[in-house]
């Protein structure tokens, strides 16, 4: 009986440890916006259902305006206009005002999610389905932060500046330029300070990964739960800062230019969602509204230059396959020496990427290789993690009743979890869980993929629907085949082969591949105006007063995550403008 007691224990910790996991959470009530801080709770109504009320307190709302409680016709100016409350809107304002500028921020949905709002991302497709466009976003405060994983990898010095031979495009700038803003991006997302290269391992001097000059072997950090939505962070800061005013339910459906100058926007006709208008003008306008937005937002703006065709247009995501299943032996070898492990709170998760000297050899495009693991879908570790998701979503309510019987059935899962987290610094792996490696490939630039809008379809605002013509093409299949077989040496090599290999990803046929739901390009960065649509400092060309703040702009993917490096643009983009206002004044 004691061992199911000391199970029930351990159970009723990690789930008071995951309720209490946010320090922050906002709610909506009415016209208010309310906050509360586990740390204050005096109210625990069972063993297990706890938190059931809270001292809830106010913030002063002179810093947000909900627009669907604001008549037609009023007008409203800052020095910097930011489109979108997402990850790269709500750090720029922050930055921004930290620095004395006034912003006003316009978040297209609301405080919470809205089935009305999130309509509206829905997208055509004309070739292969890119499923991130239409299940991956959030059209809400705090964006793709609500729902995403948090994991953080900067990419490689070569991505930016390649080597002389090599066939891919570099950026217009360099790894330097934002090497300091990673490490800023790391501190707000509460994550530790050790290394990302593999020379992490025998810093904790854990056992040694063997070398290769093929594979390059890297470790992702994870932000923790309670860092990953930015509306419960950033975003709170951003409605109790008297410098930033957040606008929600403000769609932006056209940037207008300043009468009698075509080279600066003047004004953003916004639209709430009784179709009532607003006029926001500002100094300076920047798109933070996602990969695919902000190419539509441009399309449905005919005063932004487009003269050669570029916006939408190189539209570009990861594309992975799964690539093989670890069986014992190998199993149990891949969760010792590579199963995912904390310090200091933070998760790291190893990395497999194929090496420069390789990519150039063999003409590979920027590839990476990882474990995925897979908990039973009726676990107490899945019903864990889908209760920390809701939580980050804001589902508060949700998630516990969906998940609260679960993990007390799935008890020893979760003890486990609670265990190994605390006291041996792993991620528990039950012997249940299905290992898989992942493959992952960057898209070679290509400008027919690319993001439209359509000449006759309008959405429930009268703004033109989104098409997407996106292609998986030979260069990606060629790619993940390819590393398949030299991945597959090495793991032999490090006696961790995963026994059970997708044939497909071993002979030549193509194998099936999906995008990753990291959408990128369609406004990329460049010199040549007739191959792109902003500068190295984000700039759209021939418009003096307009940014782009997203993964839109990236000219390539390479085998990293993007919101990270997305993120450092951000920063980086903050302090341009503050300098640029600062001259002016």
């Amino acid at each position: 009986m004691r061992p199911f007691l000391l199970i029930g224990a351990l159970t009723a910790l990690y789930i008071l440890w995951a309720l209490t996991a946010y320090p922050t959470q906002i709610f909506v009530r009415g016209n208010s916006i309310v906050y509360l801080n586990p740390a204050t709770n005096n109210t625990i109504v069972a063993v297990f259902y706890v938190i059931a009320t809270y001292p809830f307190s106010t913030y002063d709302l002179r810093v947000h305006i909900d627009l669907e409680e604001r008549s037609a016709g009023h007008s409203f100016h800052s020095t910097v206009c930011v489109i979108g409350g997402g990850i790269a809107g709500l750090i720029l304002a922050m930055r921004l005002a930290k620095q004395g500028i006034r912003v006003h921020l316009l978040e297209a949905g609301g405080l919470a999610f809205e089935e009305r709002s999130q309509a509206l991302y829905r997208a055509q497709m004309s070739y292969d389905n890119h499923r991130g466009s239409n299940e991956g976003r959030a059209r809400t405060f705090g964006g793709s932060s609500t729902r995403w994983g948090g994991q953080l990898l900067p990419f490689t010095p070569d991505i930016f500046s390649p080597p002389d031979g090599s066939s891919r495009e570099g950026w217009p700038i360099c790894a330097q330029d934002i090497t300091p803003y990673y490490q800023e991006v790391e501190i707000i997302l509460g994550v530790d300070s050790f290394p990302f290269s593999s020379d992490l391992l025998s810093t904790l001097r854990r056992n040694t990964l063997p070398a290769s000059e093929d594979i390059l072997v890297r470790f992702s950090k994870w932000a923790p739960f309670k860092k990953r939505n930015l509306a419960k962070t950033v975003g709170v800061e951003a409605m109790a800062h008297p410098g930033v005013t957040v606008f929600t339910h403000a769609n932006a459906a056209s940037l207008m230019a300043e009468p009698g100058n075509r080279n600066r926007i003047g004004s953003v006709r916004v639209r709430n969602y009784d179709r009532k208008d607003y006029l926001f003008t500002a100094d300076h306008f920047v798109v933070c509204a996602g990969t695919v937005e902000s190419s539509r937002l441009l399309l449905c703006s005919p005063d932004i230059p487009n003269a050669h065709d570029q916006i939408g247009r190189y539209f570009h995501d990861h594309v992975g396959f799964l690539a093989a299943q670890f069986l014992p032996p190998g199993r149990a070898r891949a969760i010792q020496r590579l199963g995912p492990f904390y310090v200091d709170g933070t998760l790291h998760t190893c990395k497999f990427e194929a090496s420069l000297r390789l990519r150039l050899r063999e003409g590979l495009l920027a590839t990476v290789g990882y474990i995925l693991i897979d908990e039973p879908a009726e676990s107490g570790a899945s019903a864990t993690r889908n209760l920390l998701r809701s939580i980050q979503r804001g589902e508060f309510k949700e998630g516990i009743g969906a998940n609260l019987a679960p993990m007390l059935l799935g008890g020893p899962d979760v003890a486990r979890l609670f265990l190994y987290s605390r006291f041996a610094g792993r991620r528990a792996v039950s012997k249940r869980a299905t290992l898989r490696l992942t493959i992952d490939v960057e898209q070679a630039p290509d400008p027919q993929n690319r993001i439209r809008v359509s000449d006759c379809k309008e959405d429930a605002l009268g703004m033109r629907t989104t098409i997407l013509d996106w292609r998986i093409n030979e260069p990606e299949r060629s790619t993940a085949v390819r590393y398949s077989r030299i991945l597959r040496k090495y793991l032999k090599y490090a006696e961790m082969d995963p026994s059970q290999w997708n044939e497909t990803g071993l002979e030549d046929i193509a194998p099936a591949m999906s995008d990753t739901n990291h959408p990128m390009g369609g406004l990329r960065m460049g010199t040549d105006i007739r191959r792109s649509v902003v500068d190295r400092d984000l700039k759209v060309h021939c418009v003096d007063n307009l940014h782009v703040a997203s993964c839109a702009v990236f000219p390539s993917g390479s085998s990293s995550n993007p919101t990270f490096t997305m993120m450092a643009l951000t920063l980086r983009l903050a302090d341009h403008l503050a300098r640029q206002i600062s001259d002016r004044h």
